[in-house]
């Protein structure tokens, strides 16, 4: 993910709630960057974790979690099971985005753009393919903050200038639901648009990068254009229904 955007590129992956190994390793291996397994309000559990990373191994996508909570022990086990980065619910501030991107990185060790880290060394996985060794994961690792309260979107500045920190992600849904605008899209609320776009202006500005968390492919269209440069293209529940659906109608109308 880091070479793809250091080489201008954008990312564009998958959500997957579901906590069936096989439909998440089927969708990793439909070619996208990046597939974040939500262990938020997604399906799998934290003892179900470590098979669901197993089969993602390989697949050529960066596996990354959005973990339940930004405690220090719940963001190590999600990497020392082979996540190569993690997606951080509902950041408030500056120092609770700090103290995640600390949990990221091992002390002592190079890379990490300078982060004093805190993250301790648990090799569960470590003979086996997809856990990255303790002297590249400071680089490898991705700490990506989700902007998605009215505490961390009046923050976002001070957010983007944490160390460590590589990725705002926009959460516009909660976004909008917590700043009162109700349930609309940035379709619906020129505010709610203009909130989004201030999270993506922000991170670009202080050299992060800024992603969308998009429902539909327009949406994902629309936000590539306005600057984002990693983009949820979807959530495998909805890719699944509307393909079964799509499947459907073909085989009766043919």
């Amino acid at each position: 993910m880091k070479s793809l955007w250091e080489a201008g590129g954008t990312a564009h992956g998958v959500w997957t709630t579901l906590a069936d190994p096989v439909t998440i390793g089927l969708a990793a291996r439909a070619g996208f960057d990046y597939t974040c397994i939500d262990m938020q309000h997604g399906l799998v559990t934290a003892s179900e974790l470590p098979v669901v990373l197993r089969f993602l191994a390989g697949s050529g996508t960066t596996p990354i979690v959005r973990v339940p909570s930004s405690e220090t022990a719940v963001i190590s086990r999600a990497l020392d099971l082979g996540a190569r980065g993690v997606v951080l619910p509902m950041v408030d501030s500056a120092e609770q985005a700090a103290t995640a991107a600390e949990a990221v990185r091992y002390p002592g060790l190079p890379g990490g753009t300078g982060v004093r880290g805190r993250r301790s060394w648990g090799p569960i996985f470590a003979d086996l393919d997809g856990v990255t060794p303790p002297d590249r994961a400071n680089d490898d690792a991705l700490c990506i903050a989700m902007i998605e309260t009215p505490q961390g979107f009046a923050d976002v500045e001070r957010i983007a200038a944490v160390d460590g920190v590589d990725v705002l992600y926009v959460g516009p849904y909660d976004l909008a639901l917590s700043t009162g605008h109700g349930q609309v899209t940035y379709r619906d609320d020129a505010e709610v648009a203009a909130m989004i776009q201030h999270v993506v202006d922000t991170a670009l500005a202080h050299g992060k990068i800024p992603a969308v968390h998009c429902t539909d492919l327009q949406m994902v269209r629309d936000w590539r254009a306005r600057g984002a440069r990693m983009l949820t293209t979807g959530l495998d529940t909805t890719i699944v229904r509307e393909a079964m659906q799509a499947h459907y109608r073909a085989a009766v109308g043919g």
